[in-house]
C-alpha cells in the first residue's frame, strides 16, 4: 500500500509547484482568491508544497525545497510588474518563505515519525 501511495504524492507535489506557478502568474482578476489576506494565502499554499516537495520529491528535499521555492517566489514577485492586475510585494515573499520553511520543516519531522511511508521503494535517496 505505502510503494503505491508514493507515485500519487509526487504527483500531487508536480501539481502543487504548477498550481504556484499559474495562480502567480495570471491576472489579478482571473485569480481565484480565499477571502483570507494574500500573505496566508502565500504561506499556507507554500508549506503545503514545501511539505509534498521536500518528502516526495528527493532532489528537492530539505534545504533545496526552500531555496527553489523562495527564488521561484521572488521572480514570481517581480514578473508580477508587467502582468495587470497583480504588483510585487517583499511581504508575500516573506510569507511564502516562511511557508516553504515551515513546510519542509514539517516533511522533516513527519518522516522521522513515519520513515516506512517516506522511504519506501525509494532507489534515488
Amino acid at each position: 500500500m505505502k510503494s503505491q501511495l508514493l507515485p500519487a504524492f509526487r504527483w500531487l507535489a508536480i501539481a502543487c509547484l504548477l498550481a504556484i506557478a499559474v495562480l502567480s502568474l495570471v491576472p489579478g482578476d482571473d485569480r481565484p482568491h480565499t477571502g483570507y489576506s494574500g500573505n496566508i494565502e502565500h504561506l499556507v499554499a507554500y508549506v503545503g508544497t514545501a511539505f509534498f516537495t521536500s518528502a516526495f520529491l528527493p532532489a528537492l528535499r530539505g534545504w533545496r525545497s526552500v531555496l527553489g521555492l523562495s527564488l521561484a517566489s521572488a521572480l514570481f514577485e517581480v514578473l508580477q510588474l508587467f502582468i495587470p492586475g497583480r504588483g510585487p510585494g517583499v511581504d508575500n515573499w516573506l510569507a511564502s518563505t516562511s511557508g516553504a520553511v515551515i513546510g519542509a520543516g514539517c516533511a522533516a519531522f513527519a518522516a522521522r515519525l513515519l520513515p516506512a511511508l517516506f522511504t519506501a521503494g525509494r532507489r534515488d535517496d
